[in-house]
C-alpha cells in the first residue's frame, strides 16, 4: 500500500478555515505536515494545532515562498519514507472519502507523478481542466488537492524557489511531464479552492475573472508568466505569458483599485522576468 502524507503550507490563514481543513484531513492520513511561512497569527495556530495528535508544525520566522515551503515539506516527506504527499492549501477542505477515492488512481498507470483532482473555485466555478473521461493525462495543474511522487519530486530538481509563489506548480508539472512522469486530473472528484477574492466580470461579449490579488502578488504573476517559459524555451507561451500581462494590466485598469501601486508591480516584474 502508498504509504502518504499530507502537507499543508499556511500564510496569516483564517483559523477556523485551517482548523477545518486539518479536522477533515488528519483521520485520513497517517501524518499531516504544516509549514508555516511566517505568519502574524502563528501563536493562534499553534495553539489550535497542538490538539492533533499527527499533525507536525514547521514555522518560518519569515515568508520564503511557496515553492520553498513545498520543498521543505515534500522533503519531510522524503526523510520519513512516504511515497507520496499530498498538498493542500490552508481553505481548502477535503470531504470525507477525499483520500480513499484518490488513492485508487495513484497506480492506473505507471510512471505517475501526480493526480490532481477537478478545482471548484467557490466563487468562479471550475478553475483549469475538466476531463471529459474518467481521469485524462494534462499539461498543469494545481497544487492544492494534488498528490505528487516524493521520489520523482527529487529525481526532477525539487520545486523552483526562485520563483517564489505564482506559476511554481506550472513549472513543476512541465518538468515532470519532461522527465517522463505522468500528470493526470481525475474527473469525479473535485476539491473546493479559493483562489484570492476573484468574481466574474463582463467586459464586451466576454467574461473574465478579475482575481484581486495585492500589487505583492501581481509582481511575481507578471515576473512567472514570462519567466517560467523563458526558462525552459517555450517560445508560443512566452508569447502567451506577455500577452496576459497586458491583459492583468487592462482589468487593474478596468475593474481594480491600488491601480498606481499593482500596475508598477507588474511592470517591475515583467522587466525582471527578462
Amino acid at each position: 500500500m502508498e504509504k502518504i502524507c499530507a502537507g499543508i503550507v499556511t500564510f496569516n490563514p483564517d483559523i477556523e478555515r485551517l482548523k477545518e481543513n486539518v479536522c477533515a484531513i488528519c483521520i485520513q492520513v497517517p501524518a499531516v505536515i504544516i509549514f508555516d511561512n511566517g505568519s502574524s497569527n502563528f501563536v493562534d495556530i499553534q495553539e489550535h494545532i497542538a490538539v492533533f495528535n499527527n499533525v507536525i508544525l514547521i514555522h518560518s520566522n519569515e515568508n520564503i515562498g511557496i515553492a520553498a515551503a513545498l520543498n521543505r515539506l515534500m522533503q519531510w516527506g522524503f526523510d520519513n519514507k512516504y511515497d507520496w504527499m499530498l498538498s493542500l492549501d490552508q481553505d481548502s477542505v477535503c470531504d470525507a472519502s477525499y483520500v480513499n477515492k484518490m488513492k485508487q488512481y495513484l497506480d492506473v498507470e505507471p510512471l505517475l507523478g501526480i493526480v490532481a483532482p477537478v478545482i471548484v473555485d467557490r466563487n468562479v466555478g471550475v478553475v483549469g481542466h475538466n476531463p471529459n473521461k474518467e481521469y485524462c493525462h494534462v499539461n498543469t495543474c494545481i497544487t492544492s488537492g494534488a498528490f505528487s511522487k516524493i521520489e520523482y519530486w527529487k529525481q526532477i530538481g525539487e520545486y523552483d524557489e526562485s520563483m517564489f509563489i505564482d506559476s511554481v506548480d506550472f513549472e513543476y508539472c512541465y518538468r515532470m511531464r519532461k522527465n517522463g512522469y505522468g500528470v493526470i486530473q481525475v474527473k469525479d472528484i473535485h476539491l473546493l479552492h479559493e483562489l484570492g477574492n476573484s468574481v466574474k466580470r463582463r467586459f464586451l461579449f466576454w467574461k473574465i475573472d478579475v482575481t484581486g490579488h495585492s500589487a505583492f502578488r501581481k509582481y511575481y504573476i507578471a515576473r512567472n508568466n514570462v519567466y517560467y517559459p523563458k526558462k525552459h524555451h517555450l517560445w508560443i507561451r512566452f508569447i502567451r505569458g506577455n500577452y496576459r500581462n497586458l491583459k492583468m494590466i487592462v482589468i487593474v485598469l478596468l475593474y481594480e483599485d491600488n491601480k498606481k501601486e499593482k500596475i508598477r508591480s507588474i511592470l517591475s516584474g515583467w522587466k525582471n522576468a527578462y
